[in-house]
């Protein structure tokens, strides 16, 4: 589950444990896609530890990424920017796609098409591949539904033990790769293509 250390780097564990119980003037900025547990385990408002959830571009901000690699007069650029959710990386990696492959690509915007680069998919690889049975079940049950869904219609999709769901979703909203409306759960269009693609590819 999200916060658990590869083989090799525990020590890290007792690096941010120090950090938080000793006192310093020093400043300590940790950027990652997911929180060690020493840190989502202190939040409070009596403690020096913040954390802040990065949000995708706007439109204004996302559109200089694709000005930058001259593609900012294609048609439906604006949801180009939606359908990677301004995420910079991603549209960073399609705008290579598009420019070195050119028109034949930007015809594909229109139809909802979602374009998964290969070194966009060599990312999502690594997030992945750190993902437990249970939360690759449930990123697979999300990915079938095109709809947020609650966790009464994950429970009927085969999860039986709600503890496990629980964990599960904890564990991936962690990792963000699960977006929470509500009581309701769902994945970006990005990841869904991607899982779909995986399970093509398996044969499922």
């Amino acid at each position: 589950m999200a916060g658990k250390y590869k083989p090799g780097y525990e020590e890290y564990r007792s690096f941010f444990k120090q950090i938080k119980k000793l006192s310093h003037q020093s400043c300590f900025l940790l950027i990652g896609w997911e929180q060690p547990r020493e840190v989502t385990q202190v939040k409070s408002q009596n403690n020096p530890i913040r954390t802040l959830q990065l949000t995708g571009l706007d439109s204004a901000a996302a559109g200089e990424i694709l000005r930058d690699y001259g593609l900012a007069e294609i048609e439906n650029y604006s949801t180009l920017i939606h359908r990677y959710q301004g995420n910079p990386l991603w549209l960073k990696s399609v705008a290579t796609l598009i420019l070195e492959l050119g028109g034949c690509v930007t015809e594909l915007l229109p139809l909802d098409t979602i374009l998964l680069p290969e070194d966009l998919k060599d990312v999502l690889d690594e997030q992945f591949s750190r993902l437990s049975e249970i939360e690759k079940e449930v990123m697979s049950l999300l990915a079938k539904e095109s709809e947020p869904v609650n966790l009464a219609k994950l429970l009927e999709n085969g999860i039986s033990l709600p503890s496990d769901l629980l964990n599960a979703l904890q564990s991936l909203s962690r990792r963000c790769l699960i977006e929470q409306q509500g009581n309701f759960y769902t994945i970006s269009p990005v990841l869904r293509q991607y899982i779909k693609d995986l399970q093509r590819i398996a044969g499922v």
